[in-house]
């Protein structure tokens, strides 16, 4: 019998609790229209500060270091003009020079014959190549031409410049 007493005593603490939350989420009390609503403020009180936690040092890496392209030590422009023949324009180079393709004017094109208008050009020196003149200068309808070889071996004609842009320019000795 004492079971049965358990189990009714168990199921009764259960229904009176049930009851009792039932009865705290029912619905409201009607508010009374004549109160004044009531302002809660809530506040907050800091209690401890706590500095933030240091972040273990770190290897700070060495920085790279950029190549540092050299100074140039020699001005193609430096080089003393002279007019090699009649009727045509100002060269600095000579035979036995080597000489630089300019990096805004080219490529050069290098030519079967003398000819700039008639010439079939059979390559192209890039801008930055090296040519060493071989032989010349000859004058093709006012601009200065060389015969020159390029560091592949290929030999023909090219301009130097027209007078206003050089596209040939001499390196340093």
């Amino acid at each position: 019998m004492s079971g049965t007493i358990l189990k009714v005593s168990r199921l009764l603490l259960v229904v009176i609790s049930l009851q009792l939350v039932l009865t705290a989420c029912g619905a409201p009390a009607a508010a009374d229209a004549t109160a004044t609503p009531q302002i809660i403020y809530v506040t907050q009180v800091v209690t401890e500060i706590i500095p933030p936690t240091p972040l273990p040092p770190t290897e700070t890496p060495l920085p790279t270091e950029t190549p540092v392209p050299p100074t140039p030590t020699f001005d193609p422009l430096s080089a003393p003009i002279y007019y090699p023949l009649a009727d045509c324009v100002a060269s600095r180079l000579h035979v036995g020079d080597r000489a630089m393709v300019s990096l805004d004017g080219g490529p050069n094109g290098i030519r079967y014959g003398r000819d700039l208008a008639e010439a079939t050009i059979i390559a192209e020196a890039l801008p930055g190549a090296i040519l060493e003149i071989v032989n010349g200068p000859w004058c093709s309808r006012g601009w200065i031409v060389w015969f020159v070889r390029t560091q592949d071996g290929v030999e023909g004609f090219t301009p130097e410049g027209d007078g206003n842009r050089y596209w040939l320019l001499p390196t340093a000795p």
